[in-house]
């Protein structure tokens, strides 16, 4: 056939084709058709291209179980839900979650990422696996079980909100590990989390009688993490263990221990909660502690190792004070330029101390107390000592552990009388650099003191 023949041909199947398309059922709605002509110098006709477009509104079928939407541009496909009312998935093409007996509820959002919901200890794991956002829901922590938040994705904030209670358990883990890298932990108002201390209360704490936890909250946070606004209350044995931790903040946190300060059946007329510690403080840099309540039995706050540490807008009350040490005999036994700061030490046994472990090594330097009230202090108002051993003072100072650089300035207030405004008990030259400006601390007796600091207006009567 002529090629002129073949075009004519061709030519009006190009007309015909379309228009019978259009009456079809099923193309009828295709919408438009292009067939693209090309000429060509050596065959004199060539067809490049035909295809076709489809386009169709969107479909919507709805019933009592679920929702469909679909549209298709060269064929695209939404995300389907499917609602019941025992489960909710979400699903797009390439992610699905799902929540379960055994995992938390998950929602997502564009601007905070996955969020679950923990309301039982099983969920635990897979919400920090998969969420950026965790709401610790009036969980109860079954006995043998830590809560386990120790593995935080980066950019965590995990809300403890409602009540976190723990049952008895007869070991010495801890009871909740939190770690992370730029991590936010957060109390929601009115939420408490409470260590059921009178569980394991007997008097001895971690001494002996009955196994307890070896710390109720561990934190290992790195980068730019905040902790705020937890209410804690009732723990067994040393609330805080923060090791190995770098740029933390912690704000506004409320520690009542209070409960623990009655005896009971088990302490022999001593206060029923021992070694409370609010915060421990080991092998940690630029950490902040601030505007925080401590009522407890033991150290408001002790550093054992660390550096550019600030404790401030502190009350303290019931415990063993603001503290430095003990330090030496351990795996890190260096602390330098902590500050404690505008706050307040009241119905403790001291107010700002430094004690060193006998026959061991190590340091301490640049420290600073200032602008420190105390009231209703017990035993020192201010002490430091190298004479620790096993836990209590030997009466002779070693001076293995340098004490180099301490400034307590402006602080002032009352001791009982069956106290001492100062006790102070270094080994041969191991204490230097002593600078102490308006310290006035009354009410105490037969102060001590067989170090005088360099410099200042203190005077040790």
């Amino acid at each position: 056939m002529p090629e002129i023949q073949l075009f004519k041909v061709l030519l009006a199947l190009v007309v015909v084709v379309p228009r019978v398309l259009a009456q079809s059922p099923i193309f009828g709605q295709v919408g438009s058709m292009h067939c693209v002509v090309q000429g060509n110098s050596t065959h004199g006709i060539k067809f490049r291209s035909f295809s076709v477009e489809t386009s169709s509104s969107t479909s919507t079928t709805k019933s009592s179980t679920s929702t469909t939407k679909s549209s298709t541009s060269t064929t695209k496909s939404s995300t389907t839900t499917t609602k019941s009312s025992t489960s909710t998935t979400k699903s797009s093409t390439t992610t699905t979650k799902s929540s379960t007996t055994t995992t938390a509820t998950t929602t997502t959002s564009a601007s905070s990422g996955t969020a679950c919901t923990v309301t039982a200890i099983a969920q635990v794991s897979s919400a920090t696996a998969s969420c950026t956002s965790i709401v610790i829901s009036n969980l109860a922590v079954p006995s043998s079980t830590t809560l386990n938040l120790s593995k935080l994705k980066t950019g965590t904030t995990v809300t403890f909100e409602g009540k976190t209670t723990f049952a008895f358990t007869d070991w010495d883990s801890d009871l909740i590990d939190i770690g992370g890298e730029d991590i936010t932990i957060i109390g929601a108002p009115g939420s408490i989390i409470d260590g059921n201390g009178q569980a394991w209360w007997d008097g001895q704490g971690s001494n002996g009688g009955v196994t307890k936890p070896d710390h109720f909250i561990t934190l290992k946070s790195t980068g730019t993490s905040l902790l705020q606004n937890l209410h804690i209350q009732n723990w067994p044995v040393h609330c805080f263990d923060i090791t190995s931790s770098s740029g933390t903040t912690i704000t506004g946190l409320t520690l009542d221990n209070s409960a623990g300060n009655a005896p009971n059946a088990a302490s022999g007329g001593l206060p029923a909660a021992h070694n409370s510690d609010g915060f421990d403080v080991s092998s940690s840099t630029n950490l902040i502690i601030t505007s925080t309540t401590v009522i407890n039995q033991d150290d408001c706050v002790a550093v054992t190792s660390g550096n550019n540490i600030t404790v401030s807008n502190m009350v303290c009350d019931g415990g063993h004070g603001l503290s430095i040490g003990s330090i030496g005999g351990k795996s890190n036994n260096d602390v330098s330029d902590v500050l404690f700061t505008n706050s307040i030490v009241r119905n403790s046994q001291n107010g700002a101390r430094i004690k060193t472990n006998s026959g061991t090594t190590g340091t301490v330097t640049n420290i600073e107390w200032s602008n420190i009230q105390v009231s209703n202090i017990s035993i020192y108002g201010i002490d430091i000592q190298q004479d620790y051993l096993n836990g209590g003072p030997t009466g002779t100072p070693t001076n293995g552990v340098i004490i180099n650089g301490i400034t307590m300035s402006n602080i002032t207030g009352t001791a009982a009388s069956s106290a001492q405004n100062y006790f102070i008990l270094c080994g041969s030259g191991s204490c230097s650099n002593f600078d102490f400006v308006n310290v006035a601390i009354t009410g105490g007796s037969d102060d001590s003191c067989n170090f005088t600091p360099t410099s200042g207006n203190f005077k040790c009567t």
